[in-house]
């Protein structure tokens, strides 16, 4: 079945809308991503899942740290990623506090994908550095980063991880 471009694009912002962030500090489940297929998985991990925050190296920035996040494809086809998207936001033992009205967290990240394809049974290394700031002076955030993909045979979905920086 072939969708027109409009109705694609729908497709993708509404599964941006309704995908939901892990709140714990572990890597998500597997995310079915070709809703015909149940048995086909994308998933995604954090390598290191809880990293040692350092100064920054960017005068902007109080704090800087850097993790990889792998996708692996078991899905019947191969896939592209078509967006990533990260938040960061500060916390106190692992439970997200909300800044003061005012005030927010000031951040900025790189990424160094490789790539955007990855074959039938392939994984993709991606690797982050994330510069930030938080309102309470602290350094301990956590950083949801989602993925959204495509398969070759028309599916869509999202996937989700999180890193705890302390």
């Amino acid at each position: 079945m072939k969708l027109s471009r409009s109705v694609f694009s729908w497709a993708l912002l509404v599964l941006a809308i309704f995908a939901s962030a892990c709140g714990k500090d572990t890597a998500t489940s597997p995310t079915d991503v070709t809703p015909t297929t149940p048995t086909a998985t994308v998933t995604v991990t954090a390598n290191p899942e809880t990293v040692i925050a350092g100064a920054s190296t960017d005068p902007a920035y109080t704090w800087r740290g850097s993790f990889v996040a792998t996708i692996t494809n078991t899905n019947t086809s191969p896939l592209t990623i078509k967006s990533i998207t990260a938040d960061l936001q500060q916390s106190t033992a692992g439970i997200v506090i909300t800044p003061i009205e005012g005030t927010d967290e000031s951040y900025r990240f790189e990424v160094r994908a490789p790539g955007n394809r990855i074959d039938l049974n392939g994984t993709l290394d991606i690797p982050f550095t994330f510069y930030y700031t938080l309102p309470n002076g602290g350094r301990e955030a956590i950083i949801t980063v989602s993925f959204t993909a495509t398969t070759d045979d028309g599916g869509a979905g999202t996937v989700t991880t999180t890193v705890s920086l302390q």
